[in-house]
């Protein structure tokens, strides 16, 4: 079966639009640093999720030549203004900045990311990857899920709470010197690498559970890490795009609802 995300986001932002619609006005904030057209695409992908539930994005844009300094500055004012419920670091950030410093800045109370040290709410992908399975009713416990990718952003959190819910989780990346025997034995497959076509059909059993969280852009095609012909042997099969992705910005907003909450 092919995951349809946007389907399952948009079910998500209905229910998220009703709990919305009781609180005061809700906004996020996200700051950007630079001109990229993915990251462009990605704040799209929010502000229309937004719009859609009732919430208000306010995009805070910069030069990719800003300083360390002044970015900590945007932050500290951002994190001290009562209007502003969430705050978002859109990442990647310039190679001159300390990405972890900036993430790092923003208080747990307003980490709708949870890419601080101390986040009160979930991973928007790890959560993303346990929504997928919880509503097709994937059994966790006992399970071999293996994950490719160890990055911040989606193989750390993703293993660790595959790991809270039971499964046998082993983490690689495309450095594992064993990967295809890893994937072969599998039972659930996360990948977040960013290397498009990594994981072929051959490589994996059949009636595994595949969750795509990578995205490269090849030729202005958006790919992910796994081929699109893995989905005849799977039982379960996210694309790129239209999988992980929609269901990722709607856990976010989740995460924001939470955030809200708190400080209700």
């Amino acid at each position: 079966m092919i995951i349809d995300g946007r389907k399952l986001a948009a079910e998500i932002g209905q229910e998220l639009a009703t709990d919305f619609s009781k609180l005061s006005p809700v906004i996020l904030a996200v700051i950007m640093v630079g001109e990229n057209k993915a990251t462009y695409s990605f704040v799209a992908q929010k502000e229309r999720f937004a719009a859609k539930i009732g919430v208000e994005v306010r995009l805070f844009e910069y030069d990719k030549k800003v300083t360390k300094s002044e970015l900590l500055k945007v932050v500290d004012r951002l994190a001290q203004d009562k209007k502003i419920t969430g705050i978002i670091i859109q990442l990647p950030l310039p190679s001159h900045i300390d990405q972890e410093l900036i993430t790092n800045a923003v208080p747990a109370s307003k980490d709708v990311d949870a890419l601080g040290n101390e986040p009160v709410v979930d991973s928007p992908v790890a959560a993303a990857v346990l929504e997928i399975l919880a509503r097709y009713h994937i059994k966790l416990a006992g399970q071999k899920a293996v994950v490719v990718g160890q990055g911040k952003l989606v193989g750390q959190p993703v293993s660790l709470a595959l790991a809270r819910a039971g499964a046998l989780v082993v983490t690689t990346d495309i450095k594992t010197k064993n990967l295809i025997e890893e994937l072969s034995t599998a039972d659930i497959v996360v990948s977040g690498t960013g290397m498009p076509g990594l994981i072929k059909p051959e490589m994996i059993k059949g009636g595994v559970v595949i969750i795509d969280a990578g995205t490269s852009e090849v030729g202005q095609v958006v790919q992910g890490d796994a081929l699109p012909a893995c989905a005849n042997k799977a039982a379960l099969f996210t694309p790129v795009p239209g999988g992980v992705g929609p269901i990722t910005v709607a856990m976010l907003f989740k995460n924001l609802l939470q955030l809200a909450n708190r400080v209700v």
